[in-house]
């Protein structure tokens, strides 16, 4: 190349003595490019790789809307309008995954070039009668499908012919994006305080500067992670038998139940709500939190559901409970959560015993996540994950592992925090917001609870084989509440 000319980051050649603000604008362009470029973490990416072992690993949320009033075009094509004004406010809506090169890292997340929004909103029509079997089946089945990697991570469905005239919108969202409490802060950008009012944004926190940067190429995370490998092997060969001592005075097995099975493709679906009243009042009366009590309601219809089908073991069930670890204010696209034991205290037959003895559970679960945050890192090294943290997908599915090892949890119960106003998705009131969540091998029977508007919406999701009917468990929530209520005011 001649002295009079320099290549500049846009890939053309242009002369030192020329357009020298076109060179400034071009290198502009390729910083703005390097930016959008963001490497997922390794607790995101692990939901990427746990896709291997034939789970789709999708959160979903089901609105249900009072009859929107809106014109012959109908409720969706309001809706896409809506989501056309909301989307460029919700980046992590507009992200696809990138490999990195040769498997040798973790995935990127960066910015569709070619976003069609017509390809994440779709329309289903129920047959008469539009009964709530009918509209659960719809869910189950698109809850059943993974998501297409070529696109962003996540679509919306709205499901008209609804008996009662309401409407109801049901979205997936890949779990990579973010956790359950990003998502609630993610709907902030969508959904409305009043018709047309959006929620006021809360000031966020000021997050720390690392002091290395996250945003760095593949090739030099990946050459990073080579050049530490030698040590990373010898601390972690030293911290070894601490960390396994930990683990012993810590982590608890779970019984064998009907629950600890390998998944198939099929999905069923229950949703329901009891009073948030109820539950503050249960949980005022007796001294415990509301988490307390939304645990013991759940293991109350485990309990009675097992013992039903001659199934309750004599040890106590353990739930794995999902813990946020979000700062307030936080509300990146993320997951930042870590995961607890609880255990239900099955064993326990009167309901105020079993609810305190799930207190005293609950009460050493901070203890328990202090320490095992220390000890399983939420950032693993992303050096060659996409092949073996993948294949290890594999072999835990082909092998049926989950079938033959010790069991560490026999279902997974979340407790999301939600709005305590009602809410608007494009004008239209939303009536209730059920939570759907994810059942994988092992861990066939998923309970997510949500509190919006004064009452606690509930989501259970299970494998089609291992719990037929997941909504005898939902009557029995219910029926727990009512129990309880009844000690208050015999």
């Amino acid at each position: 190349m001649c002295a009079a000319t320099q290549s500049v980051g846009c890939g053309r050649t242009v002369s030192r003595h020329g357009d020298a603000g076109q060179a400034e604008r071009c290198a502009a362009v390729s910083a703005k490019k390097r930016a959008s470029v963001q490497p997922l973490s390794g607790l995101d990416a692990a939901f990427v790789y746990l896709e291997a072992a034939g789970t789709p690993m999708h959160v979903g949320g089901l609105m249900l809307l009072d009859r929107p009033k809106v014109g012959r075009a109908g409720f969706t094509a309001h809706l896409r309008a809506h989501l056309a004004q909301r989307l460029p406010k919700a980046k992590a809506l507009r992200r696809i995954l990138q490999p990195a090169p040769f498997a040798m890292d973790h995935p990127h997340w960066v910015d569709a070039t070619d976003f069609d929004l017509d390809q994440h909103l779709s329309t289903h029509h129920l047959p008469k009668p539009g009964s709530e079997a009918q509209l659960l089946a719809v869910v189950a089945r698109l809850h059943a499908k993974p998501l297409d990697r070529s696109r962003p991570l996540w679509e919306l469905h709205v499901i008209e012919g609804l008996a009662d005239g309401s409407v109801a919108v049901f979205a997936l969202l890949h779990h990579a994006l973010l956790d359950g409490q990003g998502a609630v802060a993610l709907a902030r950008v969508l959904l409305d305080i009043a018709p047309g009012v959006p929620i006021p944004a809360h000031t966020a926190h000021p997050r720390p500067v690392p002091s290395v940067p996250r945003k760095a190429s593949a090739y030099a995370r990946v050459s990073s992670a080579l050049l530490g490998l030698p040590q990373s092997l010898r601390d972690a060969w030293s911290a070894a038998p601490q960390m396994i001592e930990s683990l012993r005075d810590s982590v608890m097995l779970a019984p064998r139940t009907p629950f600890n099975v390998q998944v198939g493709p099929a999905r069923r679906v229950a949703i329901g709500s009891v009073p948030f009243a109820d539950v503050r009042r249960i949980a005022k009366h007796f001294a415990v939190s509301t988490n307390d009590v939304v645990m013991a309601l759940c293991g109350a219809a485990l309990r009675d559901y097992l013992l039903r089908r001659k199934a309750l073991p004599r040890t106590s069930l353990v739930a794995a409970m999902p813990i946020s670890l979000r700062a307030n204010g936080d509300s990146e696209a993320n997951n930042q959560v870590s995961m607890a034991q609880c255990a239900l205290r099955t064993e326990i037959a009167d309901p105020v015993e079993r609810l305190q003895a799930i207190a005293q559970s609950t009460r050493r679960i901070k203890q328990q996540v202090g320490l095992l945050r220390g000890l399983i890192p939420t950032d693993f090294p992303g050096l060659a994950a996409p092949l073996w943290a993948s294949g290890l997908s594999r072999v835990w599915a082909s092998g049926h592992l989950a079938e033959k090892l010790p069991a560490l949890a026999n279902l997974v119960i979340s407790n999301v925090p939600g709005s305590p106003v009602p809410l608007y998705l494009a004008g239209a009131r939303m009536r209730a917001s059920f939570p759907i969540s994810i059942v994988t091998h092992g861990l066939a029977l998923n309970i997510t609870v949500q509190s919006y508007a004064g009452q606690l919406d509930i989501g259970i999701v299970s494998d089609r084989d291992a719990v037929r009917n997941p909504a005898i468990v939902l009557h029995g929530i219910e029926h727990a509440v009512q129990v309880l209520l009844g000690k208050i005011d015999p």
